[in-house]
C-alpha cells in the first residue's frame, strides 16, 4: 500500500471518529434535557 492510502484511511477513521463523539455528547444533551421535561410535566 502507499503511504498516501493510509493516511487517507486513517485521517478518515478519525474524522468518523470525532464526528461519532460530537454526535453522542450532543444526544447526551438532548436526552437529559428531555428526562427533565418529562420529569417536571409529572
Amino acid at each position: 500500500m502507499d503511504i498516501s492510502k493510509i493516511l487517507t484511511i486513517l485521517l478518515g477513521s478519525i474524522l468518523i471518529y470525532l464526528i461519532f463523539l460530537f454526535l453522542g455528547f450532543n444526544l447526551r444533551n438532548k436526552n437529559i434535557k428531555a428526562q427533565n421535561l418529562t420529569k417536571k410535566d409529572k
